[in-house]
């Protein structure tokens, strides 16, 4: 299960549509996006899902009228699909609590349809995002941007402290760069982070963790091993 990891491939397939004219940027899509990268909103992740989509929750839908709505809510999964990626599933909003209405008509109830990421699609997407073949140059700097975690800022943020940053942090690396978006959930602790180190080496690492939400260890330490053998 993805968890937050998910509102990466939704940032990118906003910014897809918004390069390509099918959408247009408005003050209140903005707010949307940053909230939904930069603080992990769920509210703002089922919007920009929407507008992405052409779709919106609500009651359940007789099995043609559902055949339509879930077509269109699979957009970002033909898109994605286009490109070579496989074995995800990214056409679920994400909930503080639960799905209702269509939306579990959607996940057919027992979470069958749930998201679904791999970990090499998504350091392909992190990857294709810092290199900038996923958008052009304007739109990977906004992603970057959004992206952006600083560890040793005085204003914490959850993604920047509490996962992959937690290794530059312990280890005192106050001269790398941090780009991330982590995911949380009851029974999940992921994250996808882009390193620069000081030296010059540059990484993506992706981890995911199933049954260790609350251990806030193993992904830095894991993320500690990485950049002692990138020094090397």
């Amino acid at each position: 299960y993805t968890a937050s990891v998910v509102k990466m491939f939704y940032m990118a397939a906003l910014e897809r549509q918004l390069e390509d004219g099918k959408i247009k940027m408005s003050p209140e899509l903005e707010r949307g996006l940053k909230d939904m990268i930069v603080d992990s909103s769920n509210e703002a992740t089922q919007y920009v899902l929407d507008v992405i989509t052409g779709t919106s929750s609500g009651a359940e839908l007789p099995p043609k009228q559902f055949e339509v709505w879930q077509a269109k809510r699979n957009r970002v999964n033909r898109w994605f699909a286009s490109m070579g990626y496989t074995n995800i599933n990214v056409n679920q909003k994400t909930f503080c609590e639960d799905a209702y209405g269509i939306e579990q008509q959607s996940r057919k109830y027992k979470g069958q349809n749930r998201n679904m990421l791999t970990t090499d699609a998504t350091a392909r997407l992190m990857a294709e995002i810092v290199s900038g073949n996923i958008a052009p140059k304007a739109r990977t700097e906004t992603m970057m941007s959004l992206m952006k975690r600083d560890p040793f800022a005085k204003d914490k943020n959850g993604q920047a402290v509490e996962f992959i940053g937690k290794a530059l942090i312990d280890e005192k690396i106050t001269d790398a760069k941090l780009w991330s978006k982590a995911g949380w959930t009851s029974k999940m602790r992921h994250d996808a982070a882009y390193i620069e180190l000081a030296d010059g080496s540059k990484f993506v690492l992706v981890v995911f963790t199933e049954n260790h939400a609350n251990d806030t260890e193993i992904i830095p330490n894991i993320a500690k091993v990485i950049i002692t053998a990138m020094k090397k």
